[in-house]
């Protein structure tokens, strides 16, 4: 609890700065390499069985965009990584200025070194996931804080206007009965400079076959335009194409996302625009195992309920920001494309013009499930932790972020 009171905070005492501040909006970005030097077992595919990432891969980064305005400093990080475990952004906000608000969210790429070994929480075995490792959390923290203070080093560039474009483009499809992806695309743009891509796609085009370390479809796309991919609502949607090989693949994905921004900008923030930042507590239940888990991980009852109190987080928040007409949700986990198009309906309603939907934002709490989905059982709703209701919290702990924001 101690860590989400700070950084709420920081978020509030930003919140407020910036209610008080008008004019130009400074941008700092860095990329940093955090391909780890040594060997590691991969994430994301339990099939591999803990299986050592192979030399010879792609670079993974840590890119960060930092918006300042006045007092106000916001930190944009997207990590090429599985997940974001809260231990990590606990040792990354000890290692960056203080009054900096960290929006951190993983890219979710299966190719990556399994991000339990930052969980700290994760001090047991279980086959395909990896244990608590304390040097690489350190590791990791320290290459992720020096994205975000060798951004803020940087002179940056002022902008006086922020545009956004939005593209449609069925690259994605429902892994789960009832699913409908976001056929989205969004580019947040300052002039001639791309700031972030957002696109609901899991980073699986890659599979368990697959040894070395990829950025997938959004390393393509952030090698392309130097800038954050942030993923959206994607707990049950994967990428859909075509191509006869998993590169092939990743590069059409990224050519014709790219292709999807040939459309007018649409202007979301003006110099005399508010910008703000927010944390809300999700009202998370006690963790259990969802009835399946023990026999999907051929566990005893017993063992799974304690297994998942110890490796589940009791705690959880939203991180929201606010860009003039625009909100961008922070949401801690992986939300289902309808949990997604719910979040984006409530900010509608809280008259906001554009409403982008990030997952894996500070913390991953697992899949979020809406009841009946949950009650059908399946491999997400083994991965979610927190009973049938837990989406219900975070829809409403989403809203009230953005209430915060409008008000």
């Amino acid at each position: 609890m101690a860590a989400i009171w700070e950084t709420s905070v920081v978020s509030i005492l930003a919140l407020l700065a910036a209610s008080f501040v008008r004019g130009p909006l400074t941008i700092h970005m860095a990329t940093v390499d955090i391909t780890p030097p040594e060997r590691l077992p991969l994430g994301g595919y339990t099939e591999r069985l803990g299986k050592l990432m192979q030399p010879g891969g792609d670079p993974l980064f840590a890119r960060s965009l930092i918006l300042e305005r006045g007092p106000l400093k916001i930190a944009i990080v997207s990590a090429e990584m599985l997940t974001i475990p809260e231990s990590l952004c606990r040792e990354v906000r000890k290692r960056i200025p203080s009054d900096v608000v960290l929006f951190l969210a993983a890219v979710h790429t299966h190719c990556a070194p399994d991000s339990q070994m930052l969980n700290d929480r994760m001090k047991f075995a279980i086959p395909g996931i990896a244990a608590y490792a304390p040097l690489w959390l350190g590791w990791y923290a320290e290459r992720i804080a020096e994205s975000v203070n060798g951004a803020l080093a940087t002179p940056g560039f002022e902008v006086g206007k922020l545009s956004l474009k939005i593209g449609h483009i069925r690259l994605n499809r429902a892994r789960r009965r009832g699913g409908r992806p976001d056929p989205a695309s969004r580019e947040l743009d300052a002039g001639r400079r791309v700031l972030f891509t957002e696109y609901a796609a899991h980073a699986t085009i890659y599979g368990p076959e697959e040894l070395h370390t990829r950025g997938d479809w959004p390393g393509a796309v952030a090698t392309k335009t130097d800038a954050p991919v942030l993923v959206g609502a994607i707990g049950d949607v994967s990428p859909a194409l075509d191509g006869p090989d998993p590169a092939t693949r990743v590069q059409q994905f990224r050519d014709r996302l790219e292709s999807s921004f040939r459309v007018a900008p649409r202007t979301v923030w003006k110099a005399r625009d508010p910008i703000s930042v927010t944390d809300q507590p999700i009202l998370l239940e006690a963790p259990r195992p969802h009835p399946s888990f023990a026999k999907a991980y051929h566990a005893p009852l017993s063992l799974a309920k304690a297994l998942v109190t110890q490796f589940a987080p009791s705690t959880a928040s939203i991180t929201a920001i606010r860009l003039g007409s625009l909100a961008i949700v922070g949401v801690p986990g992986e939300p289902t494309s309808a949990l997604g198009s719910r979040i984006s309906q409530a900010g509608r309603q809280l008259e906001f013009d554009n409403v982008i939907v990030c997952s894996h934002v500070n913390g991953w709490i697992g899949y979020i499930l809406a009841p009946r989905d949950y009650d059908r059982g399946g491999y997400e709703a083994t991965l979610s932790f927190n009973g049938r209701n837990e989406s219900e919290r975070v829809v409403q702990a989403a809203t009230e972020a953005m209430r915060k924001l409008r008000n």
